[in-house]
């Protein structure tokens, strides 16, 4: 697979993941590193996701997941994340799952068909990261596995209403089909009719994430504190995508949005001095409805 005569994991996170680099400055240096190697490794898997309409590119994902599965790899990103699951004892099976999850989204060009598949198909390629990322955070493992996939699935909603032009260009639609007429990618692209159709299925999937948002900050308290503000501040950010797509009023067309620096900076400031609008945002109590579609899910309750 990897030659690997260079690996640098914060330097993938930095060249890829900017908000999440962003955000990393604010965790301990040994956590930020370790959180560092676990996005480089589901970067890489998410990279050959999505050039794998070869069947080269499937084979090696199949392949990644037998190495998961024998612990022996010669792939230098998938050897040390073995290295990173046997020192926090990350549960294999939601690595298994994440793979599982990347090659049924390179053997089908995935259509969403309604929302229960919408909530699976985040949790497969970002809940899983959540329950994985925790036990680097320190977070406790028994009581913080449901918010830490929901804040996953949040986020993956935040790319995937961000991410709609350029994902019907590849071939995908994320947006459930029943919610823009059971439109294909093509479709989407071509129909003048769907510009405002999809622009309210966008409006639809960031309420939903938003309640996702809100669960996923009930787990904060069950971070340390030093680890605390970096997560708060990387689901802010993050969140905010969405923001600045409702200020456009999500006019997708256009193509992907970002967070200014400036912006970052004011968000990381204002949860840092405890005005984080997300950790304010929390319900008092969970919502079992949120995770009932992923009943029998590794971490789900």
């Amino acid at each position: 697979m990897n030659d690997g005569n260079q690996y640098d994991a914060a330097a993938t996170m930095k060249r890829n993941g900017k908000s999440f680099w962003f955000a990393s400055l604010f965790l301990p240096r040994q956590t930020a590193s370790d959180a560092a190697r676990l996005y480089a490794f589901c970067r890489r898997m998410d990279d050959l996701a999505d050039a794998a309409v070869t069947d080269e590119n499937r084979t090696l994902l199949a392949e990644v997941r037998n190495d998961l599965r024998r612990g022996v790899s010669s792939d230098l990103f998938v050897k040390d994340f073995l290295v990173l699951a046997q020192q926090y004892e990350l549960p294999q099976d939601a690595a298994d799952y994440l793979i599982a999850a990347f090659i049924e989204d390179a053997a089908h060009r995935v259509h969403v068909e309604d929302e229960a598949e919408l909530v699976r198909y985040c949790y497969g390629v970002a809940g899983t990261v959540g329950l994985m990322m925790s036990p680097i955070l320190g977070a406790d493992r028994r009581r913080a596995g449901e918010a830490a996939v929901h804040l996953g699935i949040a986020m993956q909603m935040t790319n995937i209403a961000r991410d709609v032009l350029e994902d019907a260009k590849n071939g995908r639609r994320y947006l459930p089909g029943s919610w823009v007429e059971h439109r294909g990618a093509g479709e989407i692209l071509v129909s003048s009719e769907s510009r405002q159709e999809v622009s309210v299925a966008i409006a639809r999937l960031l309420e939903l994430a938003e309640r996702y948002y809100a669960s996923a900050a009930l787990g904060f308290p069950l971070i340390p504190r030093r680890a605390r503000t970096g997560i708060e501040i990387a689901a802010s950010v993050y969140r905010e995508i969405g923001i600045v797509l409702r200020r456009k009023q999500y006019a997708w067309w256009d193509g992907r949005v970002t967070v200014s620096l400036s912006r970052k900076l004011w968000i990381a400031l204002r949860v840092c001095l405890g005005g984080s609008y997300l950790a304010r945002m929390t319900t008092e109590s969970r919502i079992p409805e949120l995770s009932r579609p992923l009943a029998g899910l590794p971490g789900a309750p």
